[in-house]
C-alpha cells in the first residue's frame, strides 16, 4: 500500500524562532582560576541544549552589581536564557533571573529555572 503526505492540518506554520538565544555567565570573582573551564563548559551546555549561544558575559571585577550588569546585556540581546556554572554565579537566589524574565541553566549541577515573568520588552501593551 502507498502512504502519501498530505497538508491536511489547518493553520500550521513554522515558528518564527524555534532556537533558544542564550548567553553564558561567567564570574571571575566566584570562579576564581576556573574561569576559563567554567566558560567553556557553560557553552558547552548551552550548545548541548539545543540553545543559539551568543557570547559569554563576564562582568569586569570594579562592576558594583554583576548580576544587573549581566541582565543588562541579556536584554539588550534579546536572550531568553542564561546559563551559568552554578548557582554561586546568580548569588544563590535564581529569582533574580526569572523574576528578570530570563530561564536559568546550570551546568553543576545540571539544573532549569522557568522565568517567572516577561521582560518588559516581551509584555503587551493591554490595559491592566
Amino acid at each position: 500500500m502507498n502512504a502519501r503526505v498530505t497538508d491536511d492540518v489547518p493553520n500550521l506554520r513554522p515558528i518564527d524562532n524555534p532556537i533558544p538565544k542564550a548567553i553564558g555567565f561567567v564570574r571571575n570573582d566566584v570562579s576564581g582560576l576556573h574561569a576559563p573551564r567554567h566558560a567553556l563548559d557553560v557553552r558547552r551546555h548551552a550548545t548541548t541544549l539545543g540553545c543559539q549561544y551568543v557570547y559569554t558575559v563576564r562582568p569586569p571585577a570594579d562592576v558594583d552589581d554583576p548580576i544587573a550588569y549581566g541582565l543588562g546585556i541579556a536584554a539588550g540581546l534579546e536572550i531568553q536564557v542564561i546559563v551559568v556554572f552554578d548557582l554561586n554565579h546568580v548569588d544563590c537566589l535564581p529569582a533574580l533571573i526569572c523574576d528578570a524574565g530570563f530561564d536559568l541553566e546550570t551546568v553543576c549541577p545540571q539544573g532549569t529555572w522557568v522565568r517567572s515573568a516577561h521582560r518588559v520588552s516581551d509584555a503587551g501593551t493591554g490595559a491592566a
